[in-house]
């Protein structure tokens, strides 16, 4: 029973708490790191597009299938993110520059 009375009383003192109020944003240092290129979701995604692009790149001997099959894999995830969360297409660029360098990777070993 205290706990709850000290839990009404802490909501009392504290006020109202309005719906217009934004929530306040971190340092734009640790924005950056959270949201740009580097994060580390969007490493993730960099990353699992070349070494899947690598893979069937390399199966095919073919750059373009590289490509083609990250970002084919890129989409999906983004589709499938969809019904959860929501559509990124930051994510989509992360997936693009993994394909993109599985693409020159394939390219440069095939030669």
């Amino acid at each position: 029973m205290g706990a709850l009375l000290a839990c009404l009383v802490t909501v009392w003192l504290a006020g109202p708490v309005r719906a217009d109020d934004p929530p306040a944003l971190p340092d734009a240092r640790v924005r950056a790191w959270q949201t740009g290129l580097l994060a580390p979701d969007r490493l993730a995604h960099a990353s699992l597009a070349f070494s899947g692009g690598l893979a069937v790149g390399l199966v095919a001997r073919r750059p373009v299938a590289a490509f083609a099959s990250a970002m084919t894999f890129g989409v999906a995830k983004e589709l499938f993110d969809r019904r959860h969360s929501r559509f990124d297409p930051v994510d989509l660029v992360a997936d693009a520059i993994g394909a993109g360098f599985a693409a020159i990777a394939v390219s440069s070993l095939e030669r």
